[in-house]
């Protein structure tokens, strides 16, 4: 049995079929090893910039990533540009109480910083987005990607009136632009005199007016000596408000009483009051008002014309001698 096996193994080697295979894994192995030696190793030292630049743009460009040199071609062409500022001087009107927005618009920015200016003393406000004031009303409003660099200024007072400078720092000068804030400070007044006089029992009928404000108020409150008295219903007291470029505001107290004479002022949100004075008498309370009002201002007459005269004496005396 064994013998059998054996000469089976010795005819298999020495088939042709056997002798092909063996031939054809020999004539590989050495094709490979003459392919190796005649093809030389290439190292990373050997290629020249120019083939390293332009195999790692293809590599680059193949994962779709722009290639460092367009990425750095493109930063310094923006470096180079100028950049450019909207130059206009412009004017801008806000109520006392409201929000100003002060615009500063310049392009080809890059690297540099807005800076804001206060002109009246030159106060550097912010650099950027950085701030060098204490006053929180202040702050500098700029999205990504934008060209507009704001200050904003809220709950406006008198002393913020005046022109505000934006500049830029380039290599040939400073950019700069101008913006005039005024703040406007509406007005009321009373039509009629300083005085109101009205017979007890009539009604007293008082009007006003408030101008000079860019957002018209919605309501106007009006004041008996220092008590608000638009809600008194019940006392006869009726308001009627209508908003306009010319706010009007009327009150009416119907059945006058002594009671209701006093100080009356009217006042909106931001807005300097204005004052009347109400008399309210009976016929002979009245005429002793308008008696003692007409001997207060002849007095007031007589001694400013006895000040005259007496200047004019003492003039003439030193001259003389």
């Amino acid at each position: 049995m064994a013998a059998a096996l054996a000469l089976t193994l010795l005819a298999a080697l020495l088939s042709p079929a056997g002798t092909i295979e063996r031939a054809r894994r020999s004539t590989g192995e050495a094709a490979a090893v003459e392919v190796n030696q005649n093809v030389p190793e290439i190292t990373h030292t050997e290629m020249s910039q120019e083939d390293i630049d332009a195999a790692a743009q293809a590599e680059a460009e193949a994962a779709g990533v722009p290639a460092w040199r367009d990425l750095w071609y493109s930063s310094l062409e923006a470096l180079r540009r100028e950049p450019t500022i909207n130059n206009t001087e412009e004017d801008i009107l806000v109520q006392l109480g409201g929000v100003a927005f002060l615009h500063c618009p310049v392009r080809n920015l890059g690297e540099r910083g807005v800076s804001w200016v206060r002109r009246r003393d030159w106060h550097i406000i912010s650099s950027g987005v950085f701030m060098y004031t204490n006053d929180e009303r202040f702050q500098v409003l700029h999205s990504e990607g934008s060209d507009d660099w704001i200050l904003q200024i809220k709950y406006v007072q008198k002393r913020d009136n005046g022109t505000y400078e934006c500049q830029v720092s380039t290599g040939s000068g400073t950019l700069s632009r101008l913006v005039h804030l005024h703040i406007v400070v509406p007005e009321a007044f009373i039509l009629g005199a300083d005085e109101y006089h009205v017979d007890a029992g009539s009604t007293i009928n008082l009007v006003c007016i408030i101008e000079k404000s860019p957002v018209p108020p919605q309501y106007v409150f009006w004041y008996h000596n220092a008590r608000m008295i638009n809600y008194d219903a019940s006392r006869g007291v009726t308001v009627a408000t209508a908003p306009g470029a010319r706010t009007q505001s009327a009150l009416a107290i119907r059945s006058a009483a002594p009671a209701h004479s006093g100080n009356y002022s009217c006042r909106a949100a931001n807005t300097e009051p204005a004052h009347i004075y109400v008399y309210v008498s009976e016929g002979s309370d009245k005429m002793a008002a308008t008696l003692s009002r007409n001997a207060s201002n002849s007095l007031s007459t007589w001694l400013a014309l006895l000040t005259t005269c007496t200047y004019a004496v003492l003039r003439l005396y030193t001259l003389q001698v």
